[in-house]
């Protein structure tokens, strides 16, 4: 089954307990566990007195969770951000209503509380980072086409591997570690026939993802260092 960056990962599962949407400056509109798709405070939020507000506060939210959710995904939360973005405009331009924006949001924000799952549609199943990597790999359609989900899921565990064997916490400032990697990267992409016309910005790309998860990477590199000694 493709899962292309820019899908929705639609379920008929129940959702997460933990509600995506907090209407912080609106007690009297705070989703508790379980009432996150309570139709009667979608409609209540619908309210042209209350209508900016859920907006604002959903918007918000959303934002908040997606970023808590990819920890570092450059990919998806870009794609969250965008897609946002996109929204908000058109509202402001009145291509859309409130009812419209509000509903949008909320079928986005069941998205972000599927986000977690993603990788487990892999066998075996991908980690966040993993996710990560495979995201970035799977941007150019052709690669998607010719070489499949499980071929580029298996360039992301051992893109991952490859950040975990050659990393140092100071490696972002360092000239030839970054060269160590990008030479790596390159090997990888050819063994796997990854095409030739899009390796050089998937390189330049999955570089700039590796930067991206650095400070997580090294902060746990020196707690494991401190732990040794």
């Amino acid at each position: 089954m493709k899962v292309g960056v820019g899908e929705y990962v639609r379920t008929e599962r129940n959702f997460p307990p933990r509600s995506v949407v907090r209407f912080a400056e609106a007690p009297e509109y705070e989703l508790s566990d379980g009432d996150f798709f309570d139709l009667a405070r979608t409609e209540e939020a619908k309210k042209p007195s209350k209508s900016q507000l859920a907006i604002e506060a959903l918007k918000a939210s959303i934002l908040e969770e997606a970023a808590r959710v990819t920890r570092g995904n450059e990919v998806r939360s870009k794609l969250f951000s965008e897609r946002i973005n996109e929204l908000m405009l058109k509202y402001t331009n009145k291509q859309l209503t409130a009812a419209e924006v509000i509903a949008r949001l909320i079928e986005m924000a069941q998205e972000v509380s599927l986000e977690t799952d993603r990788g487990k549609q892999f066998s075996p199943p991908l980690g966040t980072d993993e996710l990560a990597f495979f995201d970035v790999v799977a941007q150019n359609p052709s690669a998607m086409d010719v070489m499949g989900d499980d071929v580029l899921a298996q360039i992301a565990r051992e893109l991952v591997a490859t950040m975990q064997r050659d990393i140092r916490t100071d490696w972002t400032v360092r000239d030839d570690v970054k060269a160590k990697l990008r030479s790596s990267i390159k090997r990888l992409l050819r063994k796997y026939k990854y095409p030739p016309d899009q390796q050089k910005d998937a390189i330049v790309n999955v570089m700039s993802q590796m930067e991206s998860l650095a400070p997580r990477y090294a902060a746990e590199l020196e707690s494991e260092n401190g732990a040794t000694q």
